[in-house]
């Protein structure tokens, strides 16, 4: 499944790319080059995006885990806001409620599924 993204978090990520040269930024370009691109009317509201609440479980854990992806600036972990930029937030931009997926991350090779997206 390619990731799904609407117009203006594209051009917002983008715009944010232009002024970042790190490796999470690499990475978060490659992730938005195999991205389809929507109408931002068309994303449905199962879908990982820029302010998104999401619930996920990694395969080994037996706890969901619950986090807010934004941008980095709003970015504070003892509030579970974790920025774009964040290994975690690059793998689930863009895939929907129920999607299992493989991601390597720097902890190493992880199973994941998306258990419930909250946009707000």
């Amino acid at each position: 499944m390619k990731p799904i993204i609407s117009e203006s978090v594209y051009k917002k990520i983008c715009n944010l790319l232009r002024h970042v040269k790190n490796p999470q930024g690499q990475q978060l370009s490659r992730e938005l080059s195999k991205a389809e691109i929507v109408k931002d009317i068309e994303l449905k509201g199962d879908v990982v995006t820029i302010n998104s609440v999401v619930e996920y479980q990694e395969e080994s854990l037996n706890k969901p885990i619950s986090i807010k992806i934004v941008m980095p600036e709003e970015a504070d972990l003892a509030q579970r806001k974790v920025s774009i930029f964040a290994p975690i937030s690059i793998a689930l931009i863009g895939f929907k409620e129920s999607y299992s997926f493989d991601w390597i991350l720097p902890s190493g090779h992880k199973k994941f599924k998306i258990i419930k997206v909250t946009n707000q």
